[in-house]
Order: structure tokens, then C-alpha cells, then sequence
């Protein structure tokens, strides 16, 4: 016989009655304190982390001795273009600097043109031009003397009874990148002003990133940071207790520069971050390209 009992004037089975003390210690099991839910690493653990921050892989890069050579009279020498890559997607500022250095080895002088004839004057006594087909281009007036290739052909049929056809063909120089990649549409993203970098100095702007610079001992007033490597003469670590400022010019959020791999901070909160780059003793010193950020969340 199965047994009932009275809750409130109603009648349950004794399976509600067992329900219901399950529910009863789901609830005393909810309620109690935060910390006996989830425990994270013991206040004496050092956890390391990495992180990639976000944003668009910018780089600007120019070549001072083609920007020379080309300069003339009004003309500044400076021939610019902005491509995005599309493939493969760049990561960082130094894959940007790369692929920008194959462009401007590639690249030639920068020419584009148009050039309007009848059919019966082409260049060189073509009876017929195609994309793709090359030119000889030799305009002594504009200094202009390069090997160009034909990019647009447009012809209209001006004099169906002569057989007669205008030509119009656009051309740019032979080593004009856009004959040789793909790129997706530039869009304008920069909020800031790039600072460009020659030909000559990309790989050697930037010294190596402090990737294995950690935390090795915490105190109540004190953290231990070990760089990693140690610094050679004239050169040190620069820490900050922000991302910015790198340099001799700003010494608000300056913790301090330091020649040796291993060094002592002092505390002033619990939780605390610090930035490090490495420098070295040119003028003006060179950094590493991004900050190793090292957090400590540790009891004073």
C-alpha cells in the first residue's frame, strides 16, 4: 500500500516527500558562501598567462633613395599606395613590413598612362593589342622611359565604312604590383599617424620582445621580475605601469629602467601590472616592438 501524508489539506505520494528534502538541500547547497563553490589557485601560485591584444596590422614603409631619385623640379618623388592583403592574413606590424618590402621590390617607377591611336597607327605596327601585351614607352618630354604593360583596351568603332577603330589603351609600369596580387578593398581603419620605416631598417627598428620575462617570487611589498635575459652594455629594461609613454620623454607611468635580467619592485597595491620593454644605448634608443605585461593579484 503505498503511503500519503498531508501538506497544507492536500495528500502526496511519499516520492514527493523525498522530492521535496532533495530540493531542500539544493537550496542550504546554493547558500553557501561563494568561496566554498569555486576555489581558484592558492595565494602562493604564480600563474602564468598569455594574451594577444586586437587590432588591425598596420605598417608603413618607404624607400628614401627611389623617393630621390624621382624627385624633379615640383615633383616630390613620392609615389604612395594602400593595400590591404588578403591572403595571407598579416598578424602583426613586422608581417605588414615584409610584405610591404616585396611590393617596393617589385614595384617599378609608378607610371600609369593612356594612349589614344587608330587602328591603322598602333605601337610598333600591331595590327591588334590585348591586355597583358607589353609597351615600350619612350616620352622624352615627361622624362618618362620604362617598360609598360597594357592593363585596359577599349575600341570604339568610329569609321565602320574604313574599317576604321580608336583605341584607347591604359598601361601602367611592368613591376606595378596590382599586375601581380591580389589585394581586398582598403578601407580607411588608422586612427593614428603611421611612422614610416625605410627600406633599409625594417628587421633592425625593433629589438627582440621580452617573451620570456615572468614573475619568480612575490612578497606583501615586494615582486621579483626576471627578464629573461640579461641586457648588454648600454642597454637595460624599461618597466611602466601602463602600456605607453616608452622613452625618455614621459616619466609618468615610469617604474623604473634596469640593467640586469633579475630585479625587485616595490609594491603599492594588490593588484598590479607592469609593462616591460628592452632598450639599447642608440640615439635615439631602439625598443622592442610590443610590451611583455606581467600581472600580480597577491595579497599586502
Amino acid at each position: 500500500m503505498p503511503r500519503w501524508f498531508a501538506v497544507n489539506s492536500r495528500r502526496f505520494p511519499m516520492a514527493a516527500e523525498l522530492a521535496l528534502s532533495l530540493v531542500l538541500v539544493l537550496l542550504m547547497a546554493l547558500s553557501l558562501p561563494t568561496r566554498l563553490q569555486a576555489q581558484g589557485p592558492a595565494l602562493t601560485t604564480i600563474s602564468e598567462v598569455s594574451y594577444r591584444g586586437q587590432g588591425h596590422a598596420m605598417a608603413r614603409v618607404i624607400n628614401s633613395a627611389s623617393i630621390a631619385a624621382h624627385r624633379r623640379g615640383g615633383d616630390d618623388g613620392v609615389r604612395g599606395s594602400v593595400r590591404e592583403i588578403g591572403l595571407p592574413v598579416p598578424r602583426t606590424s613586422a608581417d605588414c613590413e615584409t610584405a610591404a618590402l616585396a611590393l617596393l621590390d617589385d614595384a617599378g617607377q609608378g607610371w600609369a598612362g593612356e594612349y589614344q591611336a587608330w587602328s591603322q597607327f598602333l605601337p610598333g605596327g600591331a595590327a591588334d593589342i590585348f591586355p597583358g601585351d607589353g609597351l615600350a614607352v619612350n616620352v622624352p618630354s615627361r622624362m618618362a622611359a620604362f617598360a609598360a604593360i597594357v592593363r585596359e583596351v577599349d575600341v570604339e568603332m568610329a569609321d565602320i565604312a574604313g574599317e576604321n577603330s580608336r583605341y584607347t589603351l591604359r598601361f601602367v609600369d611592368a613591376g606595378d604590383p596590382s599586375l601581380d596580387f591580389a589585394f581586398a578593398t582598403a578601407l580607411m581603419k588608422q586612427t593614428e599617424v603611421l611612422t614610416p620605416i625605410d627600406v633599409t631598417e625594417v628587421g633592425n627598428s625593433y629589438l627582440a620582445d621580452l617573451t620570456d620575462a615572468e614573475v619568480t617570487n612575490v612578497t606583501s611589498t615586494t615582486v621579483t621580475i626576471d627578464a629573461g635575459f640579461t641586457p648588454p652594455a648600454g642597454s637595460g629594461i624599461e618597466v611602466r605601469y601602463s602600456d605607453e609613454g616608452w622613452g625618455a620623454g614621459y616619466n609618468g607611468n615610469l617604474v623604473g629602467r634596469f640593467t640586469s635580467s633579475s630585479f625587485t619592485l616595490t609594491r603599492y597595491a594588490r593588484a598590479q601590472t607592469y609593462f616591460l620593454r628592452s632598450y639599447d644605448g642608440s640615439r635615439p634608443p631602439k625598443y622592442s616592438r610590443y610590451s611583455a605585461a606581467l600581472h600580480v593579484d597577491y595579497p599586502l
